[in-house]
């Protein structure tokens, strides 16, 4: 089954100013080191083993999530929390509000992340407790590479042998422009999605039918058409993109866990800044970081 738990960026819009101020946003304390190496399981998407005010959970990965994360209401039952408050929200899940709790402390690998709140939502058609999101992962820092089953939070890795592509940030996320036959497409960098997906509005070629497959939303499991972009040309920044199949979305543009797995990358969402590396079998975590703001 495949995941495509975007819907959360957009579950998760944009609620009032007022509201937004309400919101606790997670304070992070690493070890003496800087810095954590979270090892990861990835099945549709990475999911990481993690406490929650003690209690311990699966959790996936998902960077394309807004917010500090998501609770089902079984892990919120589980790990003894409450429902907080109730916002407004402006999404497209057919949710006006979006219930939130209060967490004391996520513990993941060492690292602690403090005092915020986290949406509480069903995931319907998995078997997770909730996802770790954006606030969460690009507080500081941060490094991933999917084909090696490793993050690292609070540490950039030697970026000599790396490409440095542009990146911009909305609503907490990181997104880069992919160039698609020559257009430019702006990607939102989502390992929360098990594939890459563009819409018929910024890709307008040739596609192939390859059936339907269930696919697990926010909203469902649900039976989907599967079409398959085929582009003459998948480029960022002229350079050509392997390892990537962009597949036919009725409203996402995003680059899923194939781009994950075929680039490892490191994102600097304070500095905007992002790298590109080439699949290794080791992280390169261990080695000597260097300065990327030099």
């Amino acid at each position: 089954m495949r995941l495509l738990l975007a819907l959360l960026a957009l579950a998760l819009l944009a609620p009032p100013a007022e509201a937004q101020e309400r919101v606790r946003l997670p304070k992070p304390r690493l070890p003496e080191t800087g810095f954590v190496t979270v090892p990861l399981k990835v099945t549709s998407i990475p999911v990481v083993t993690v406490k929650v005010n003690g209690t311990e959970l699966r959790l996936g990965v998902d960077t394309g999530c807004q917010g500090s994360g998501v609770l089902t209401p079984k892990a919120l039952e589980k790990a003894g929390l409450e429902v907080e408050m109730t916002l407004p929200t402006m999404g497209n899940t057919g949710r006006s509000e979006i219930e939130y709790a209060r967490v004391d402390t996520l513990e993941m690998a060492g690292g602690v992340w403090a005092d915020f709140h986290i949406a509480v939502l069903p995931l319907e058609g998995t078997d997770l407790d909730g996802l770790v999101g954006a606030e969460v992962l690009f507080a500081q820092p941060f490094y991933m590479d999917l084909a090696d089953k490793a993050m690292v939070l609070g540490k950039i890795p030697d970026v000599s042998g790396a490409r440095e592509v542009s990146c911009y940030s909305r609503g907490g996320h990181v997104n880069l422009n992919l160039e698609i036959d020559g257009r430019k497409v702006p990607m939102l960098i989502d390992s929360g999605a098990s594939l890459s997906y563009v819409t018929a509005m910024k890709y307008r070629g040739k596609v192939a039918f390859r059936g339907y497959s269930p696919v697990a939303t926010v909203r469902g499991v649900s039976l989907q058409k599967l079409e398959v972009c085929l582009p003459a040309e998948i480029a960022i920044q002229g350079v050509p993109l392997r390892g990537v199949t962009l597949h036919r979305s009725p409203e996402h543009n995003i680059l899923g866990n194939d781009f994950l797995r075929a680039h490892p990358l490191a994102v600097d969402r304070a500095g905007r800044r992002l790298w590109l590396f080439e699949p290794i079998r080791t992280s390169p975590a261990a080695k000597p970081a260097s300065d990327p703001a030099r």
